[in-house]
């Protein structure tokens, strides 16, 4: 009987475990059902810039990041470790916070700008490269010109000609008034900065030439030329009028002005009503004696300008008889003597209508005046050269004339003051280029 008990006890434990065993599986596999249907319904959640958070010690330092492309609302170490360096180099002042936002786009678009890219503030690999080298420049703060008006040109004015034109001036390549016309000689000095950096010279101002010039790669206006330069400058070089390059007896110099009505009488006194003048050349000489007068140094006088072809066979053909009458030579020897100091017809600078004699009223010598000093000085800046010195004379074939200057531009008379080079000489060097 007691061993019945027993037996019949083991079998209810036994029952028992297997029970508690099933028991088990199934809970097991309820839980692991339910946490799949749990997932299903609940998404995991997205990091947005505004709940990100870097756990990273900030302290540790962190190699550079393999370039990619980083723009708005974009977040991640990546992304402060680039704010840290705009930070170093002065383009971002708000905090390194890995989230990409309006202030770091800024940021980007400053650096882009000084450093001649795209400025568009989305770092793609081609900024970063350059924001992580030692190219990098610290920030600077330069005036952007405003996006309108994108081109500039003749016949433009207003308050962004103005800002062209101070720009201009600061780098050496204006020399006018800051008066807000776009007019030739903004446009002339469009041009010669166009021509030293790289660009189409036409003397428009557009978005490409706009951008350059408030760059700090926009340089200052180069006067020792180099071969690139003076090929460049080629197309437009200075007209030569000499012993070997003649004139025709037609030959007539386009767009004249007559002097006495054109010039201000409180800048320059005409010395015959009829003078007339190249009006670019004219509006240049007036640019120079108004600079001339701001720094004290007034009285001026042009005592010749243009001279047509029969106006020199008169004066070659008056000094001939001087020279015979007074000093008692032959006709040859006197045509001898007047070629010394006058062209012969064809041959002379004045036929060109860019060349101007000029005197003091009522001083028989111009030589060491305060205003020879000045011209001499000064000229080369506002497009003039000496045309004639004595130690030229056995290129050009005249003997010195301090009075005498001519009209090349200020991107020739530049070169040529630094050089020391007469208009034979420059001229031949670029030909030799």
């Amino acid at each position: 009987m007691r061993k019945n008990r027993l037996n019949i006890g083991g079998l209810v434990v036994i029952i028992i475990l297997i029970c508690a065993i099933f028991w088990l599986g199934v809970a097991a596999l309820v839980n692991q059902q339910a946490y799949e249907r749990e997932a299903k319904i609940t998404p995991t959640p997205s990091i947005t810039p505004r709940t990100v958070q870097i756990t990273e010690d900030p302290a540790q330092p962190t190699s550079t990041p393999t370039p990619r492309l980083f723009q708005m609302n974009d977040v991640g170490i990546e992304v402060r470790d680039m704010q840290r360096r705009l930070k170093e180099l002065g383009y971002l002042n708000g905090e390194a916070d890995g989230q990409f936002g309006s202030a770091t786009e800024n940021a980007v678009k400053a650096f882009q700008w000084q450093h001649n890219l795209k400025n568009d503030g989305i770092a793609g690999e081609q900024t970063l490269n350059l924001l992580y080298s030692d190219n990098a420049r610290v920030f600077v703060p330069t005036p952007m010109p405003s996006p309108t008006p994108s081109v500039l040109s003749s016949g433009a004015s207003g308050e962004e000609v103005r800002r062209l034109q101070t720009r201009l001036k600061d780098l050496g390549f204006y020399t006018g008034d800051i008066d807000g016309a776009f007019g030739k000689g903004t446009k002339s000095a469009v041009m010669v900065f166009q021509k030293q950096h790289d660009l189409e010279a036409d003397g428009i101002a557009g978005a490409m030439t706009l951008a350059k010039l408030y760059s700090n790669d926009a340089h200052y206006i180069i006067v020792t030329p180099t071969p690139e330069t003076i090929q460049v400058m080629a197309g437009s070089l200075p007209l030569l009028v000499n012993k070997e390059k003649p004139v025709g007896i037609d030959f007539i110099p386009a767009d004249l002005v007559n002097m006495s009505a054109y010039c201000d009488s409180a800048l320059v006194k005409i010395k015959y009503d009829s003078t007339q003048g190249v009006r670019e050349a004219v509006d240049a000489l007036m640019t120079m004696l108004a600079a001339a007068k701001d720094e004290g140094i007034t009285n001026w006088q042009v005592s010749a300008a243009y001279r047509s072809y029969q106006d020199q066979v008169d004066i070659m053909e008056q000094n001939v008889k001087s020279y015979m009458k007074n000093n008692d030579l032959s006709r040859k020897q006197a045509e001898s003597a007047a070629k010394l100091t006058v062209a012969e017809p064809g041959t002379s600078e004045h036929h060109t209508g860019l060349a101007f004699d000029m005197t003091v009223p009522g001083t028989a010598a111009f030589k060491g005046t305060k205003q020879e000093i000045w011209l001499r000085k000064n000229c080369w800046d506002y497009g003039f050269i000496i045309r004639y010195t004595d130690e030229k004379q056995d290129i050009t074939g005249f003997l010195g004339e301090e009075w005498h200057i001519r009209y090349v531009g200020v991107e020739h008379s530049k070169i040529m003051q630094e050089k020391d080079w007469c208009l034979e000489e420059y001229l031949q060097y670029v030909v030799l280029q």
